[in-house]
């Protein structure tokens, strides 16, 4: 079968790595994985995710037993007619400075094998000390620290990172046989002060003709009405899609590369750095990860809301869509499915991974996976666009950027509620668009239009487009 007819008809689950699994080789764990596995497929389960070794660089000291875990793991999936996605974190590294933040690390990540180095200051890679990738406040010169995940986090502009993680990939490639990479956390924590290392500084001055300037300079930093500033920020958004425009020129071709995304259209996107617009570009399926702590019938319009804008992309990109829903309990599969299945997307089901005592997937799952997308009787012809731009968004004060996505949000629900599909167009689709599909272009705020743009709405609604605005 095909890459993209197998993806297009997935049904997706999570299988969990824990830390009894670094028991590999192990006969024991050998049966138990054909048991999960035989036990899946018969749930109709047709592809997994590996999860639970997330934070990569953890396992330094241990890569060889992961690579034997996940190998032997993915070729007895692959015997149950399994195909397999491999999860990590590119990017973050935990750093317990004491008990406290040991017992936290435990608390914060129920479902990760809690497996991390005792000094990573001084690990290296490839003969390359894997502290010199961390990310760099401005605000300091300091390594970035998430106190609040006991973690740092690695600049994916750093040389030594770039060659050591495209090394590592081709040590997992060649020994583990997944169906796909899924490498995730490319981004900058916790603001827009990181990363200011030495080669973020010199990618921006190559790019931009800009210098760097000192947190003492607040004409620039947090400066919307600064254009150097906004230069900065959109420079991050290109450097988190670089990973993987790097990382799929290394996969082979028949290897999928994906990475998952939570949101799409907040203002906190520029905070992080991070563009699902302009990275999706370079994967070969959008996957959207709907919070675990908005829950399906209660928090329907922020659901509704970030499920039209990744469709929108999928659409857009003509790739595959995929929703990772973290669902409670056995009688809630359901629903999630259903309401998948009107939106044109296929399904990936978790387990509520934060919490302790959270229902697994083999339990969650035992009515079966009954899962069929539903045949739009008239693709196109009751979709309304609506033109959202992240470069207005980033422009805009906390509060007036806060508002532009929420009036996004009201009127997607209303256009749902009335029978039709929105259609987000970023700032990125609009050469591509095909309005002639269209029963009207939303403009959320006019002047989120640049001079081209409003070129083209203005050539569409001569055609015979009608434009309204929100």
């Amino acid at each position: 079968m095909k890459t993209k007819q197998w993806l297009s008809n997935v049904r997706l689950t999570t299988w969990w790595l824990d830390f009894s699994d670094l028991g590999w080789p192990d006969s024991h764990l050998t049966a138990k994985w054909e048991h999960r596995a035989h036990l899946l497929r018969d749930k109709n389960v047709n592809a997994v995710v590996l999860s639970g070794f997330h934070f990569r660089w953890n396992y330094l000291p241990v890569f060889e037993r992961v690579f034997g875990a996940l190998a032997e793991i993915t070729n007895i999936c692959h015997q149950h007619e399994l195909k397999v996605f491999e999860r990590h974190s590119a990017t973050r590294i935990h750093r317990a400075r004491n008990e406290r933040e040991r017992r936290q690390i435990h608390h914060k990540h129920p479902s990760q094998a809690a497996f991390y180095p005792d000094d990573c200051d001084q690990a290296t890679y490839g003969g390359q000390k894997l502290s010199d990738w961390r990310q760099i406040s401005a605000l300091d010169q300091q390594p970035v620290y998430l106190a609040s995940d006991s973690s740092h986090l690695f600049c994916p502009n750093h040389p030594g990172f770039q060659e050591a993680y495209l090394a590592y990939i081709k040590r997992h490639i060649a020994v583990v046989p997944v169906d796909a990479i899924l490498s995730e956390d490319l981004h900058f924590r916790p603001d827009f002060l990181s990363c200011a290392c030495p080669h973020c500084r010199q990618k921006f001055l190559a790019e931009t003709g800009l210098k760097l300037p000192s947190t003492s300079e607040t004409s620039f930093w947090g400066n919307i009405h600064n254009p150097d500033f906004l230069a900065w920020s959109s420079a991050r958004y290109r450097w988190q899609a670089e990973h993987y425009q790097r990382l799929r020129a290394t996969l082979p071709s028949d290897m999928l590369l994906a990475a998952s995304a939570s949101s799409c259209i907040s203002p906190e996107m520029a905070h992080i750095g991070s563009s699902p617009p302009i990275a999706t570009e370079h994967l070969d399926a959008i996957i959207h990860e709907i919070p675990p702590e908005r829950h399906f019938g209660v928090d329907e319009t922020e659901i509704v809301s970030e499920l039209f804008g990744f469709a929108s992309l999928a659409r857009s990109q003509k790739k595959p869509l995929i929703t990772l829903c973290h669902v409670n309990r056995p009688e809630d599969v359901g629903p999630w499915l259903q309401f998948l299945a009107h939106h044109q997307s296929r399904p990936w089901i978790e387990k509520q991974a934060s919490q302790r005592d959270a229902i697994p997937e083999e339990h969650l799952l035992e009515g079966g996976y009954n899962f069929e997308r539903k045949k739009r009787k008239a693709p196109m012809e009751s979709v309304q666009a609506v033109a959202f731009s992240e470069a207005f968004r980033d422009r805009l004060a906390p509060e007036e950027a806060e508002l532009y996505v929420e009036t996004y949000r009201q009127l997607s629900t209303e256009l749902f509620a009335r029978g039709s599909e929105p259609h987000l167009l970023f700032d990125n689709m609009w050469a591509t668009a095909t309005p002639e599909q269209w029963e009207c272009l939303w403009l959320l705020d006019p002047r989120a239009l640049s001079k081209e743009q409003a070129r083209l709405a203005e050539v569409w609604q001569g055609n015979g487009l009608a434009v309204g605005i929100s």
